[in-house]
């Protein structure tokens, strides 16, 4: 018996999500001390930089 296309595509879409965490996961696990630096740096730069363009969305769409 075939099941709906919505429960086929949601499971697909549950299992990329999933998998990409775990991936995510064991990829700064197994990471050198260097390369973890390098990543808080990076991350911490993104999220500076995700946080003024968001207040400059923010202040554009206010008014």
């Amino acid at each position: 018996m075939e099941e709906p296309k919505k429960q086929k595509s949601s499971g697909l879409f549950t299992g990329i999500i999933v998998g990409g965490a775990v991936g995510s996961v064991l990829s700064f696990l197994f990471a050198t001390e260097e390369r973890r630096d390098k990543t808080k740096k990076m991350s911490h730069e993104i999220l500076k930089k995700g946080k003024s363009v968001a207040e400059k969305f923010l202040e554009k769409y206010k008014k």
